[in-house]
Parts: structure tokens; C-alpha cells; sequence
């Protein structure tokens, strides 16, 4: 079984950046938190506006 985003999905799916993640405390590394049963990026380590 292939597990990923659909196909015809709206937006393409956001990756987890590292090294932004590495020293965070809310996410512990990880890059994603789970809210309301959902896993979403780290508001606070993988905000788009902060430089690569």
C-alpha cells in the first residue's frame, strides 16, 4: 500500500526543514506537532517567513 498525498490535492504537501527543527523546544526536534488529531508543521521553528 502507497501512503503520500493524493494526486489532485490542492497544494503540495510541506516538508519538515531540519535544521530549523534541530534546537526548537515546542516540536523537540521533530518539526511537526499534532493539533486536533492532525499533523501540522512547527508554528514555531517552520515559519515560512524565517530564512533557510
Amino acid at each position: 500500500m502507497t501512503h503520500g498525498a493524493h494526486p489532485n490535492a490542492p497544494t503540495p504537501v510541506p516538508h519538515v526543514n531540519l535544521a530549523r527543527a534541530r534546537n526548537c523546544e515546542h516540536c523537540r526536534g521533530w518539526g511537526s506537532v499534532v493539533n486536533s488529531g492532525r499533523f501540522e508543521l512547527c508554528p514555531v521553528c517552520q515559519d515560512s517567513a524565517q530564512p533557510q
